[in-house]
Parts: structure tokens; C-alpha cells; sequence
């Protein structure tokens, strides 16, 4: 027998010996099992095998991480070194009832089932052990063997871009939350690899210790570190970081095969073309604030706000945000509907709580934003006011560039679906999601026609916590409704006389103006869903704005204090949120 081959026999021998049916066995039996069994490198995203399939082998993980799927396509468990697979199967000699795919580059043993059949039959103490084991296994859940988290985090560095200082950063950050691990070796070695199998046996080994031992391995790719190794960062993550220092991608990054989220890191503006190749969940400038907000999502503790659509009582949205950031609560994503998403759009840019109010009282509080009528062909206002608020706030600034997450949502009211606005136009995206149908005109985006996201989602917690990265804070204001008193355009202490009431609108009773029935349909006509239901829910923040109708801008003040109020209230009975 060769060296190599008796290096891989003793090998196959200690990884054989932690599969739990073969604990009793003598060492002949177990020699010669060893003897016969094969050792395959599988690559990320590699099936061993599927659903239906044949039960052929067992295979006992060497390096690596493996996912179980079900007929449905979840992952049900992930297993990793020292754990079997397919052991059952082969024992009773039925089909696969599960398919498992590689996660991570790895390295199986693999015994034949004619090979483990011929054993077994010869030796009692291994039907004996082999009983006791399944007699276990179908008593305790044998489900879960390692977290399914995403823990292993590559970091590529893109053209000029170095990693080191970044790295560091981010691993400054983490090890303030929990154990992290680097993985960064010379690029000399790296560079130097022949084939992608040599990198497999010289650092899966090393990864799988790091991953066992710590809640997050950083696995770097630096600049000259060859195309190998940069392949195989990219297959071992969970999540990808991309360091960018260029405006435009390479085409190197084109070639990318990602499994889980990507995020990009920019030392300068990034062409939005990054977005087309990479398709990233989110954007973070390379300075501290950055990092740390990275960090947050790879720790899962990036915090969320979305916020409710509501006309004059969102001005409340502002009071919110000034007690959260006052008692240090640091929110990393903005979402919202109609006037949430004016507000989600003025926190995701950058500005301060009270720098953001400030704006919205000298650009909504102190104008009537919808007084611009005219004939109402198209809808009971022009929309000018509100174009030129839009476009005083936001300009021409494009989603991608904020610092901080941020969507909206509007209606396609040409085939009904909901669109969630994450790329392109800040102002469109929010003046598409006000677009309230009769008081505001629709907005002309290509072929899609859109108007409020109200009709469809007023308070889009959904979207939010389909962001597994953190928790969600919601801002509802989905109060009981008080219709006001006012006639038309005047005033709600001018009230015209029965007969003139009866005459324009064909009944004497005091009824609420269109602009309001138009904005309360708006409201009525989204899900008000239990958000308690939804995952990843931190706080339900509830403003008290039953006192301030929907085209009350005049009560800016007293819209904002309602947000502050709510927010110490649910501060007090939550200190927990303050991190």
C-alpha cells in the first residue's frame, strides 16, 4: 500500500468512526470498511443526490457544509463535519426522501451500499449497533446539527480596493457582538493554486475549525490574490461584501456565482450598473458609519422603520424619529407608504431628526401642499406643489446613492400590482407612492402607470421583515377615523345652509369634502393585517392622531408631538430597544 493511500486509509478510519452506527464496531471491521470507501470533492452548490433517487451510498462529511431539502425546496437541517448522510436510506433500502446539496466546497467519504451491506452482514455488532442508533434516532430529532445563520462572510476586493483596513474594520465591529474569525492568507499562496481541488484540501479543513468555533468567519479575497481563490471565497459565503473603489464593475464580476445576499462597500460613487451585475441588498459608504451599519446586518441587528401612509397625520413620522435617534436608537432602513415614504425618504438620505423636520415644516407645514385645483379631468389638484416639495428635498438624487436603506411603495394601476421602489429615482419613487387617485395626478414611469401604494399596502411591514438582517419598528396609523365638518374648500366653521347644502350635493347631512373621502378610501382599501403576525417585529409605535384630519397640515406641531409622545411611551416600555 502506498503512502498516500495509507495516510487516506487511517483517514477514512477516524472519519468512520464518527458516524454513530459505526461507534461499536472492532477495528477490523472498521479497516475494512475504510479500506473501501472513496473520497470525492464536492463543490458548492453540488447535489450529492435528489429527492427519489436511489439509496446508493452513505457519505460521511470530511470538510464542508451540506444542506437537507425537502420536496417543497426549504432546507430543513445543514450538517458539516463528522455527520452522515444517508445511513437510513441504505438500511432500508428505500429511494432518497430528501435531496442534499453542498453549501461550501467540501470533501465526503463515500461507502457503497453493496460495500456496507457485505459488512454488516458479517458482523453482529454491527447490526446490534446499527439497531440501538435508529431505535434513537426515531426518538430524538436529529434536525439540526449546526445554526443556519449565515456566519461565513467573504470579502472581495474589486480593483484598487484593499481589504485589510476594512476588514479590520468590520471585524473591530463584530467582535464587540460575538467571536469572529479571519480567514485571510498571503496572496502569494493564493495566486499560486493550480487548480481549484488544491484550495478545497488546503483550507476547507481550516474553515470548518473557524466556523465550528466562532459566530462569524471572515473569508478575504484581496486584490492579487488570484482568480482561484477569488472563486472559492465566493462559493464557501453566506453573504458576499464587495469593496468597491470605481465607478464601473469590472467584467471580471459578471462571472460571479453567488448563493447568498451581496453587499457592496464604496469608497466612491457607484454607476448603478454595480446593481445590474450584482443585484446587491444593500449599499454602504466606506467610511465608520458604514462599516458599523454592515456589521449590523451581518450580526443581525440592523434595525428597521417603516412607516404609514396617512396624509397630514404622517407629519407624526417626525416626532418618532426625533425620540428613537434621541434616546440612541440607530435605524439602518427606511421604508414606507404615501407620506411614509416622504419621511423614510428624508431619514434614508442622511438627514438629522431634527434637520428632517425642519424641512417638512418649511415645505409642508407652512404651504397647503394639495391647494393647487383645477379642472379635475385628470385629478382635483395639478400635483405642482407637490412635485416642487418633491423635488426641493430630493432633487435628482438616485436610491443607490443613500447612505441608508431605503424603499417605497406605490400601485401599477394598470395591472394592479404593488411596486416596491429600491433602485432609480428617489423623487419619483416618492411621488409615486403619494400619487393619491382623484386629488393627485398618476405618475408616468415607461409602460407602468403608478398611484398611491396605499390602495394596496399602507403600512408595508412586510416588506420590511422580509429582510432577515434585523428587526422592524412600525409606524401605524390605522386609527379609528373622525371625518371633519368642513364643506368643500372652506372652512369647517363655515357651513352653508340645509337647503344650499341640499341643492350641490343632494343631501342636508354634514359629510366629509372629496379630498378626505378620497384619501380615507385610500386608507381603507389596504390590509390591516395583524403585524404581530409577521416575523422579526421589535416595536408597534401607535401616534394618537385621531384629533388631526388627513389634510390638516396646518397642525404640524401637533401631529409631530403625537409621534413624540408615542414614541417615549413605547421607549419607556421598551428600553431594550435602545442598544
Amino acid at each position: 500500500m502506498t503512502a498516500r493511500r495509507k495516510w487516506r486509509v487511517a483517514d477514512a478510519r477516524t472519519a468512520l468512526r464518527n458516524v454513530p452506527i459505526l461507534t461499536d464496531i472492532d477495528n477490523e471491521q472498521l479497516d475494512q470498511l475504510a479500506g473501501a470507501v472513496d473520497r470525492q470533492h464536492i463543490t458548492a452548490n453540488e447535489w450529492l443526490f435528489h429527492v427519489g433517487d436511489p439509496s446508493d451510498a452513505i457519505y460521511v462529511i470530511d470538510s464542508g457544509r451540506f444542506a437537507a431539502v425537502g420536496t417543497d425546496g426549504e432546507v430543513f437541517r445543514e450538517m458539516a463535519s463528522g455527520d452522515s448522510i444517508g445511513d437510513l436510506g441504505v438500511i432500508a433500502g428505500e429511494t432518497r426522501s430528501a435531496g442534499v446539496r453542498a453549501l461550501r466546497d467540501g470533501v465526503v467519504w463515500r461507502i457503497a451500499a453493496e460495500t456496507f451491506t457485505e459488512v454488516l452482514a458479517k458482523t453482529p455488532q454491527l447490526q446490534s449497533a446499527m439497531l440501538r442508533v435508529m431505535a434513537r434516532m426515531l426518538r430524538e430529532s436529529r434536525s439540526v446539527n449546526i445554526s443556519q445563520s449565515p456566519r461565513v462572510v467573504g470579502i472581495l476586493a474589486t480593483g484598487g480596493a484593499v481589504a485589510a483596513p476594512v476588514v479590520d474594520a468590520i471585524t473591530t465591529r463584530l467582535r464587540s457582538l460575538g467571536r469572529t474569525a479571519v480567514v485571510a492568507p498571503p496572496v502569494e499562496t493564493t495566486a499560486a493554486a493550480a487548480d481549484h481541488g488544491e484550495l478545497v484540501e488546503a483550507f476547507s479543513e481550516t474553515l470548518d475549525r473557524a466556523e465550528r468555533s466562532n459566530d462569524w468567519v471572515l473569508v478575504v479575497a484581496d486584490s492579487g490574490s488570484g482568480e482561484l481563490w477569488r472563486r472559492y471565497v465566493v462559493a464557501q459565503s453566506d453573504r458576499l461584501v464587495v469593496l468597491v473603489d470605481q465607478s464601473h464593475p469590472p467584467e471580471l464580476l459578471e462571472r460571479l456565482d453567488t448563493q447568498g445576499p451581496v453587499h457592496l462597500i464604496t469608497m466612491t460613487e457607484p454607476d448603478p450598473s454595480w446593481w445590474d451585475v450584482l443585484e446587491p441588498v444593500s449599499h454602504h459608504p466606506g467610511d465608520d458609519a458604514g462599516i458599523a451599519a454592515l456589521a449590523r446586518r451581518i450580526a443581525g441587528r440592523s434595525l428597521g422603520l417603516v412607516l404609514a401612509g396617512g396624509g397630514a397625520r404622517g407629519l407624526a413620522h417626525f416626532g418618532v424619529y426625533e425620540e428613537l435617534t434621541a434616546a440612541g436608537v440607530v435605524i439602518d432602513r427606511f421604508g414606507g407608504t404615501s407620506a411614509g415614504a416622504i419621511a423614510a425618504a428624508a431619514f434614508a438620505m442622511g438627514m438629522g431628526a431634527e434637520e428632517a423636520t425642519d424641512a417638512a415644516r418649511k415645505t409642508i407645514g407652512n404651504v397647503s401642499p394639495l391647494g393647487d385645483y383645477t379642472l379635475p379631468a385628470i385629478a382635483l389638484t395639478r400635483g405642482g406643489r407637490i412635485d416642487r416639495i418633491v423635488q426641493e428635498i430630493f432633487g435628482g438624487l438616485l436610491i443607490e446613492h443613500l447612505p441608508r436603506g431605503f424603499f417605497s411603495v406605490s400601485t401599477d394601476m394598470i395591472n394592479g400590482d404593488q411596486i416596491v421602489h429600491r433602485r432609480g429615482s428617489l423623487s419619483l419613487a416618492v411621488r409615486a407612492s403619494i400619487s393619491i387617485p382623484g386629488l393627485l395626478p398618476p405618475v408616468q414611469d415607461a409602460e407602468r402607470l403608478l398611484i398611491d401604494g396605499g390602495l394596496l399596502n399602507n403600512l408595508p411591514a412586510d416588506v420590511m421583515c422580509a429582510d432577515q438582517d434585523g428587526e422592524v419598528i412600525c409606524v401605524d396609523l390605522r386609527r379609528k377615523f373622525l371625518p371633519s365638518r368642513g364643506f368643500g374648500l372652506l372652512p369647517a366653521f363655515v357651513q352653508p345652509p340645509g337647503l344650499v347644502r341640499r341643492l350641490l350635493t343632494g343631501t342636508d347631512a354634514v359629510l366629509p369634502p372629496l379630498q378626505e373621502t378620497l384619501l380615507r378610501t385610500v386608507d381603507l382599501a389596504a390590509s390591516n393585517g395583524n403585524l404581530l403576525d409577521l416575523p422579526r417585529i421589535a416595536a408597534i409605535i401607535e401616534p394618537d392622531i385621531s384629533s388631526i384630519g388627513p389634510l390638516d397640515f396646518k397642525k404640524f406641531e401637533a401631529a409631530v408631538e403625537a409621534g413624540r409622545a408615542a414614541t417615549r411611551a413605547i421607549l419607556e416600555a421598551q428600553p431594550d430597544l435602545v442598544a
